[in-house]
């Protein structure tokens, strides 16, 4: 019989847990967010160093925006502040507060915005929090990366919401394992995010599960099948973790269909996810002539292991041996690529008679380089050295900078596989290169559609934007078609190209698509303040 004992028991055994994960909840509470007193003083801070105008709304927002190298200069951070530039014309009234892993002032991070982007931001409404321990996510942990990456962001949000609490917490990064702990400090917070890549994909736990070698799959996991168990287990338990940490998202935006697919398939929420595909600013790129072109073969892309430069080299190296006549000859009235600058006035001079691979990419530090340096020698062993030209950290525009190439080149080549989007395949296409791209993710489902596949010899689609590939012996035959075009080909191909890049991928699209998906997170905002108002009277 069922007595007063053992319900007691029972009530014992069920509460102990909950009072325990509710203590739990309250000591992680009150180590983030510190004292009421410390969170004043820092919000105190804030409003001393801002000053957003509030004429035509009673009280200023604050959004914290979660992105560690706002400095970076690369697509991810053109996204970031384009961002934030929409916001502060459409909403004065609201604070953007960047959670900063660089150690730079605002001044100095805005300037450098500036020249990067050509995005003039208001300093008034512009609060930068640095934090001190960003090596939690750069670091290549040589184990269980993801987890201990994850583990960081959400360390160093924590470090984040403690200097300063937003109202609104908008991660621009990918680190969805900082959801949940903004959700556990306030339900007050909305979640908005901006997903350029999912930390894990189906297409990761395929290459694992199939002992593929890849770049999230090293040589040796590839050929130990106890080692790929271990790593497919690993990854499933990872996608449960961060499947669960993604739901705790209000708004997400994706940039492309492909990660649209990934982030829809994990988080479990359609409805709240939409693509806003990033800006790109093609305003320069679409004034450059189409005719006349030399033929160099151009490649944008910072120089990561994941980029898959090798690919590029391997295939010029192909189309060379495939076509012979291509072939600078080793002779004295012929020169061979000495240095950027000479051959950029050879292509001014319209001189350039054979094709060169030119690989134009950034640098975030000393292994960036010596990545650089290998293609060099990787040209050099595969006797193509006279035509592969590598340039590091390219200025963007003035003498030798990237729009010389632009304005210049014949081709474009992009090699990473699964590229999430590809602002810089955006840039080829509306400068008029004849643009070659993986035949996959984000340039294969959105940008060069329709594209021009192997085998080279069949119809051409009609109103192909370009070229796509998978095998080094694809992109071997993709270069030759393009470079030996006809004009009637490259016009056709150029023109539809452009097209495309303006009407889907311009900065006001961004900003019209952005709008729509951040305009009820200040309307929810506004409806608590109300309630908040209406309490209080």
């Amino acid at each position: 019989m069922f007595s007063v004992n053992s319900f007691i028991k029972l009530c014992f055994v069920v509460g102990l847990p909950v009072m325990v994960a509710m203590l739990l909840a309250m000591a992680i509470q009150v180590l983030v967010l510190g004292t009421q007193a410390h969170q004043d003083s820092c919000k105190a801070r804030v409003k001393a160093a801002t000053n957003p105008d509030t004429s035509t709304h009673p009280t200023p927002y604050y959004l914290g925006f979660f992105h560690l190298y706002p400095n970076a200069g690369g697509g991810g951070e053109r996204v970031l502040w384009t961002m934030i530039k929409a916001i502060q014309d459409k909403y004065p009234y609201i604070v953007s507060v960047i959670y900063s892993g660089d150690s730079l002032t605002r001044d100095q991070l805005l300037r450098n915005v500036e020249d990067r982007f050509g995005l003039s931001i208001n300093p008034e409404t512009i609060y930068v929090v640095e934090l001190s321990r960003r090596w939690w996510v750069s670091y290549k942990f040589p184990r269980l990366t993801l987890v201990m990456q994850s583990l960081g962001s959400v360390v160093l949000a924590s470090q984040a919401i403690n200097a300063f609490c937003p109202d609104v917490f908008v991660e621009t990064v990918g680190f969805a394992f900082t959801y949940p702990l903004v959700s556990l400090l306030s339900k007050r917070i909305p979640i908005v995010a901006y997903t350029h890549y999912p930390a894990i994909s189906s297409d990761m736990q395929t290459m694992v599960s199939s002992r593929e070698t890849g770049f999230n799959n090293a040589d040796d996991i590839a050929r130990s099948a106890v080692m790929s168990a271990l790593k497919s287990a690993y990854y499933r338990v990872f996608a449960i973790a961060y499947s669960f940490a993604g739901s705790f998202a209000s708004s997400i935006m994706t940039n492309s269909s492909w990660t649209q697919n990934h982030i829809v398939n994990l988080f479990g929420n359609p409805k709240m996810t939409r693509v806003v595909y990033p800006p790109c600013d093609t305003g320069v790129l679409v004034e450059f002539p189409l005719a006349p072109r030399s033929p160099i073969i151009v490649s944008l892309a910072q120089f990561r292991p994941e980029k898959n430069h090798r690919l590029q080299v391997e295939a010029f190296a192909r189309m060379l041996d495939a076509h012979p006549e291509l072939v600078m000859p080793a002779t004295a009235n012929v020169k061979a690529v000495e240095s950027a600058e000479s051959l950029l006035t050879r292509c001014k001079q319209r001189v350039v008679e054979y094709p060169v691979l030119v690989m134009i990419g950034g640098a975030r530090n000393i292994e960036d380089e010596a990545r650089a340096e290998e293609l060099r020698q990787l040209a050099g062993r595969l006797g193509v050295e006279r035509q592969v030209l590598v340039i590091v950290n390219a200025p963007w525009s003035g003498d030798g900078g990237v729009l010389d190439w632009l304005r210049s080149a014949k081709v474009g080549v992009h090699t990473m596989r699964d590229e999430h989007f590809g602002i810089n395949i955006v840039e080829m296409m509306a400068a008029g290169l004849l643009t070659i791209a993986h035949d996959s993710a984000g340039p294969k489902l959105d940008i060069i559609v329709p594209a021009i596949r192997a085998p080279w010899d069949d119809k051409v689609p009609e109103g192909a934007a370009g070229f796509v590939a998978t095998s080094v012996d694809d992109f071997a035959g993709a270069m030759a078609m393009a470079l030996t075009a006809d004009d009637r080909l490259a016009n056709g191909v150029q023109s539809a190209a452009r097209s495309v890049v303006t009407s889907k991928f311009s900065e006001d699209a961004f900003k019209s698509a952005f709008y729509r998906r951040f305009g009820p997170v200040v309307k929810w905002l506004d409806n608590q303040r109300s309630d908040v108002d209406d309490d209080e009277t």
